[in-house]
């Protein structure tokens, strides 16, 4: 996996996604939605799970029903599939260009995590992997009304940091994130830790 040769140093602060961008847990994400989904009579593609991922479970959950005609309840659905994620843990790895990037700007620049993921999850597998310490702020789909496709949670990493959105860069494997950032005026780095060079637009 290739590094990512580019000074940094001019933004006001570097923000980063988890699920496929930070860790590489899509996989396990997605068997998770998949097994649970199976077991109460839906059966999606992974296709579908790139569609909306970067999306709270319970957005997600909601899109399902729309799209399967079926009336799953939301919390119940998003609880299951959560205890089914958190038994995979110990399989979740950091990716390590990304992270380089991390090391590199702490205590340099403001760092932040922007995710889809819930509380209930991302407080519990940062300190598992010894990465809580590296950010200022962590915001999870349960911080905001919206998701990551808008402008809120990066109007608020700004507040939280104490900087302009416009002046930082966001890493992110997913169109719902890199949306959401560009819409906010940030610049951004797709990431894509299946290729080569993970870093696509640099």
């Amino acid at each position: 996996m290739a590094t990512l040769n580019r000074d940094l140093n001019h933004f006001e602060a570097l923000i980063f996604d988890l699920d496929g961008t930070l860790l590489d847990s899509m996989p396990l994400h997605n068997k998770a939605w998949m097994d649970t989904l199976s077991d109460n009579g839906v059966d999606v593609t992974e296709d579908f799970l790139m569609e909306t991922a970067g999306m709270a479970s319970l957005r997600i959950i909601s899109i399902v029903n729309q799209r399967f005609g079926k009336k799953l309840d939301p919390k119940t659905i998003s609880a299951q599939k959560r205890q089914k994620y958190l038994k995979t843990l110990d399989q979740v790895k950091i990716v390590e260009p990304v992270f380089s990037i991390i090391k590199n700007y702490h205590k340099k620049l403001p760092l932040g995590v922007i995710t889809g993921g819930s509380h209930a999850v991302v407080d519990l597998l940062l300190p598992k992997l010894k990465l809580d310490h590296y950010f200022d702020s962590i915001i999870c789909a349960d911080d905001t009304k919206l998701g990551k496709d808008s402008k809120e949670p990066y109007q608020l990493m700004g507040s939280h940091l104490d900087v302009n959105p416009a002046n930082c860069l966001f890493f992110d494997d997913g169109d719902v994130g890199l949306k959401g950032a560009q819409l906010a005026g940030m610049s951004i780095v797709h990431v894509d830790i299946n290729q080569p060079n993970i870093f696509i637009n640099c």
